[in-house]
């Protein structure tokens, strides 16, 4: 029998922390997809029920809905790359006793979960928003395509780092968790740049996600143009802290296996 290759079986070993991880996650549970679909839509409805309720029925010149669901859904994704991705060599630890694992697999199979779950309730949101009557068509999809992939680098480069912090101490999930609350409120999803007076642009600045929401509304949207959102920032922050996690990993790559 002829020998695998290292990227067979790689592909191998992903492939088969995908199904396990899609068993656990879903399989018990039928609604596992649905709320993945439901959860951003719920807090867009509530949201957007809170601005309707303020007499307001678009934000910056677009309709609330949308405008929430831009913010929303990208925020969404990296919320849920970083737990996931933190804990994902901790979770398969057992695993790793097998040869043929290596610690980055199940940081892969989760990647390709979470992205892909992101993908389905993008496009099942948004052709429903669209057989509604709403214009769902992106000004420039290549804008908002590399405005998400930018921000998923970021996710991924973070999350690695969150991993090998999870390895030395076990409540690193837990401060994630308290750090992307306030996150949530200041990272632009039911607030646009030109809403805030500019001498306050510094507190939202820093932030990437901000970043990143901004530009993919202004690559959506043609009513729409960001004074604050940087490609440059975005993408430095992406190469920073992708390096940074990859690094960092691989220098902790055998810690996961004495731990």
């Amino acid at each position: 029998m002829a020998s695998r290759s290292s990227w067979q079986i790689m592909c191998d070993s992903v492939h088969a922390l995908l199904m396990r991880e899609i068993k656990t996650r879903f399989g018990t549970n039928r609604l596992g997809y649905f709320w993945a679909i439901a959860e951003p839509v719920a807090q867009a409805a509530v949201i957007g029920l809170i601005f309707t309720l303020l007499g307001r029925s678009s934000v910056s010149g677009i309709s609330v809905a949308l405008f929430m669901f831009t913010g929303i859904l990208p925020f969404k994704l990296f919320a849920k790359l970083l737990p996931q991705l933190s804990a994902a060599v901790n979770a398969n630890k057992a695993l790793l006793a097998y040869r043929q694992v290596s610690a980055i697999d199940p940081i892969i199979a989760r990647i390709i979960i979470e992205v892909s779950t992101f993908i389905v309730a993008y496009i099942v949101i948004f052709s429903v928003m669209g057989w509604l009557g709403f214009e769902v068509i992106p000004h420039d999809i290549l804008g908002v395509l590399m405005a998400s992939l930018l921000l998923i680098i970021i996710a991924i480069g973070i999350g690695l780092m969150l991993c090998v912090a999870m390895s030395y101490w076990q409540d690193t999930s837990k401060i994630v968790g308290m750090i992307m609350r306030p996150m949530f409120l200041i990272s632009g999803i039911f607030f646009a740049a030109t809403m805030i007076p500019q001498q306050y642009w510094y507190l939202f600045t820093w932030n990437p996600i901000f970043h990143a929401i901004e530009l993919s509304r202004d690559a959506f949207f043609v009513s729409y143009v960001t004074p604050v959102g940087s490609w440059l920032y975005l993408s430095l922050c992406a190469l920073v802290s992708f390096t940074l996690g990859i690094v960092t990993f691989y220098q902790s790559r055998m810690r996961f296996l004495t731990t």
